[in-house]
């Protein structure tokens, strides 16, 4: 551009050069020797043609540097309208991801009231719990008071049970026994179980070694007909019961009973058999006298 402007700037001088030279040669156009106006026209147009030439060939030169610059500027124009086109591309793509900021935005809003709703049900679950664990502390103290007195009890239940003698019998009769002329103690010969000592096989007689409640039982059986089968039971001198029942029918008849005794050390449980009365043996212990201590006191 600034090439062209000078060229412009020079042709103007060149034109206005010309002219004034024009002028001059009509001022000199006066009388005078003619070869000598001849020759000075020659020069003058010699020199306007030799200015032509050179205006020619600055004038391609600025055709020349125009049709680079039209290339240039078409070039231009072209990056201009694909940097425009990009542009609107670039502005449908923020478009596009300021919506997609905006949906984002919208669901990470609702999320975040989600979490807060959640959270608030957390704290309130959580301070449920709090509650509920402070109850189960107490109830847990509670517990383990209850479990410290029962260990105590326990302790003290094993302590008695180590203490205290472990008292318990069991006997049975090894034959049938009577019809007899007079009452008479039934020893049960056959020991099944005896733990503290306190039954004798020799005479059928229990006696307490240490103080306590006791439970006792007996069992006996019939079977002869015409004759009544029955039981004494004593402690110490003491008639706790009679039981009897008549054999008539050749079928077995079986009789039992039991007594709850607070027995001191020394006392003595026994049975008898009323003279006259028959006690049948058969077989797997049909007569059977048992006891065991209940507890100490």
């Amino acid at each position: 551009m600034k090439r062209t402007v000078a060229f412009i700037a020079l042709l103007m001088l060149l034109l206005q050069i010309s002219l004034q030279q024009t002028e001059a040669a009509a001022d000199s156009l006066k009388p005078s020797n003619p070869s000598d106006d001849l020759k000075h026209l020659k020069d003058i147009v010699y020199q306007q043609g030799t200015m032509l030439v050179e205006l020619k060939t600055e004038m391609k030169y600025v055709e020349k540097e125009n049709s680079v610059l039209k290339t240039k500027m078409a070039k231009q124009i072209k990056q201009g309208k694909q940097i425009q086109g990009n542009m609107e591309d670039m502005k449908n793509k923020v478009s596009a991801q300021a919506e997609a900021v905006s949906s984002t935005k919208s669901k990470l809003t609702s999320e975040v009231e989600k979490l807060k709703e959640q959270n608030e049900e957390i704290r309130t679950a959580l301070a449920n719990s709090q509650t509920e664990v402070k109850t189960l502390k107490k109830e847990n103290t509670a517990l383990k008071g209850r479990l410290s007195t029962a260990e105590g009890d326990v302790a003290s239940l094993k302590r008695e049970v180590i203490e205290h003698p472990k008292v318990a019998f069991s006997a049975a009769l090894k034959s049938t026994m009577g019809s007899l002329s007079t009452t008479t103690n039934i020893v049960y010969p056959v020991v099944i179980t005896n733990i503290g000592g306190g039954y004798n096989p020799n005479t059928g007689i229990f006696t307490a070694p240490s103080r306590g409640v006791y439970y006792f039982r007996f069992t006996i059986m019939g079977l002869n007909n015409g004759y009544n089968t029955g039981i004494y039971m004593y402690k110490n001198q003491e008639l706790l019961t009679f039981l009897w029942g008549y054999n008539y029918n050749s079928y077995g008849r079986y009789i039992s009973g039991g007594f709850t005794l607070q027995l001191e050390i020394g006392d003595t449980v026994r049975t008898q058999l009323p003279n006259g009365y028959i006690l049948y043996h058969q077989y797997a212990n049909t007569n059977t006298f048992s006891g065991f201590m209940i507890f100490p006191i």
